[in-house]
């Protein structure tokens, strides 16, 4: 098992479970792996808060195109202040004591996109 440190910039979601939040995940686990356990955090207090999405995962990534979309701004860096470049390779396996920052709707947006179905998001996962 590992530490992985996820901080989220949303304040509908932080209002549910924290902007902070420290899992421990399998070995093998990437950030996807990682959101999807916040998701479980959130579904456990009820439902997801943010409006026309089912899940934080829903809300910024395309697993048809295996991408997080232009809006989300997602970053990470390991335990000596190195960046990694996760956004590129969204199911690489994450190190051990990672910090990853994801901010849905991400500053300085030029371009927006819209999440994909939620059926076809379900069918893709």
């Amino acid at each position: 098992m590992k530490r992985v440190k996820l901080i989220i910039h949303e304040p509908l979601i932080n209002k549910a479970i924290g902007s902070e939040l420290n899992l421990l995940l399998n070995d093998k686990a990437n950030l996807i792996d990682a959101i999807s356990e916040v998701d479980k955090m959130i579904c456990n207090k009820g439902e997801f808060p943010v409006p026309h999405y089912q899940s934080l995962l829903h809300m910024i990534y395309n697993p048809v195109q295996n991408r997080f979309y232009k809006q989300a701004a997602v970053t990470a860096y390991d335990e000596s202040g190195q960046l990694l470049n996760v956004r590129d390779d969204p199911k690489k396996t994450l190190p051990e004591g990672v910090t990853v920052i994801v901010i849905p709707a991400g500053g300085c947006i030029s371009e927006w996109e819209e999440a994909i179905d939620y059926t076809e998001f379900l069918k893709a996962i």
